[in-house]
């Protein structure tokens, strides 16, 4: 018996040994991306641009001078070519270019060509996005995204503007996390108009549903090449206790309606978004909206573990940002191959909109970094057409209902550089991870 224990602890110490061995040779290797990969970073127009006046400004949220982007734009794509980016994402602000209905500041236009212009200049591939959160005042006032009214409003400014910089651009976002908006606006009341009616929380996203179909095909009759999408959140969501079935019941129907509601109904072509007990949004076939999508975008920031009232909790021992958020790497990884899912049936690529890390010491910002780019590698590994990484943000901004206090940042406000921008210029000009990397 004691020579067979030897044995048995013999070759348990030898299969860790060597697993130990392949994990240590596994990191000791580089992990390179395929050619053509899309290095990048996120902005929203609200965030950066400054002096903009909209429903978020007018309802005691004004940003200000934010980060000054409108006039400090030439230095901030200087600091995206320094960083090996390749691409950059960010927002066209409807309150700018259409600050009265069918009255266009043309001020407006012009700065957005000319950031445009130094784009190409420096090689920097542009993702525009058309709606990031903001509505212009009179959209507003007259009933902002409760009003089916906007849908054609939006989109009459989706056509101006796309008919105006349709020549230096190929990838659009007709709207970001319209999940997101719709809640935390019309929900859980943090956002203007600071509602808390969860039955037109659900309209609302009808709403945006169908403003994006619209705007797709719109954008296609522009610039049938074009490459449309609109920017969906993804919150990983598992149940607080696995024993228990509410908790799972909730997770079903969270997950359903906040992650993909909206790809099932472009899948579909049919409306069908839902929650027990209250008046949902359905509607039948919509030949505008069937397979509305030439790339599924995905913003990936955290998991949350949802008990049996609905509550969305963070670990209790969880590695956290500074928002409370756990850091939680292999959450992208899930969400790409959730995503996946709807990709193949669509056939089209998957690019990464949106991660980073509310880090104002600028200590994890460098780990987060290479863990999830290190997620993104895995998800290409294992087959899944990932196209893109865009970290948010370049530079610290109006954190819209946390205004100025979290620091996502590769550079602080006031431009001067984080030591965690290296790891991701390193990075990004290599279009690898080295395996030192990980050691940071």
């Amino acid at each position: 018996m004691k020579k067979l224990f030897k044995i048995t602890f013999f070759i348990t110490s030898l299969l860790i040994l060597n697993s130990c061995k392949n994990e240590y040779l596994s990191k000791k290797q580089n992990y390179d991306f395929p050619k053509g990969f899309l290095w990048g970073t996120s902005t929203a127009a609200y965030q950066i641009e400054g002096n903009i006046t909209n429903d978020w400004s007018t309802n005691g949220l004004d940003a200000g001078i934010a980060s000054n982007g409108f006039k400090l734009y030439k230095q901030d794509v200087e600091r995206m070519k320094y960083l090996g980016n390749n691409s950059y994402r960010f927002s066209v602000e409807w309150a700018n270019i259409e600050p009265e209905k069918g009255k266009h500041n043309i001020e407006a236009i012009n700065y957005y060509k000319s950031l445009l212009r130094e784009l190409k200049k420096n090689n920097i591939k542009p993702m525009v996005t058309l709606h990031h959160f903001t509505n212009p005042v009179w959209v507003a006032k007259n009933g902002g995204w409760e009003n089916p009214q906007t849908i054609d409003d939006f989109n009459d400014f989706v056509k101006f503007t796309v008919n105006q910089l349709k020549d230096e651009v190929e990838l659009w976002i007709t709207i970001n996390e319209p999940n997101v908006y719709a809640f935390k606006a019309y929900d859980a009341g943090e956002f203007p108009p600071y509602k808390k009616e969860r039955e037109t929380a659900i309209k609302v996203m009808g709403h945006l549903l169908k403003a994006h179909a619209k705007s797709y095909r719109i954008i296609h009759q522009i610039d049938p090449n074009a490459k449309v999408s609109f920017a969906n959140h993804i919150a990983l969501l598992e149940p607080l206790n696995k024993l228990n079935p509410v908790d799972h019941i909730m997770v079903y129907f969270q997950n359903k309606v906040f992650n993909l509601s909206y790809w099932d109904s472009i899948l579909t072509g049919e409306i069908n978004i839902d929650i027990p007990g209250i008046n949902g949004f359905k509607e039948k076939y919509n030949s505008e909206l069937k397979n509305s999508l030439d790339f599924v975008a995905v913003n990936y920031y955290t998991r949350w573990f949802v008990n049996s009232s609905g509550e969305q909790i963070t670990g209790l021992n969880a590695d956290k940002n500074d928002l409370g958020w756990e850091i939680y790497p292999d959450g992208l990884l899930q969400s790409l191959k959730i995503s996946d899912k709807y990709a193949k049936k669509l056939n089209i690529p998957i690019y990464v909109t949106e991660n980073g890390i509310d880090d104002t010491s600028d200590i994890k910002r460098s780990k987060y970094i290479v863990n999830h780019v290190h997620s993104v590698w895995k998800s290409i590994d294992q087959g899944i057409n990932v196209k893109s990484y865009m970290y948010w943000s370049l530079m610290d901004n109006f954190e819209w209902a946390e205004k100025y206090k979290p620091k996502f940042g590769l550079y602080t406000i006031d431009r001067e550089i984080r030591k965690s921008a290296l790891t991701y210029k390193n990075i990004c000009e290599n279009n690898s991870i080295s395996s030192d990397l990980f050691d940071k």
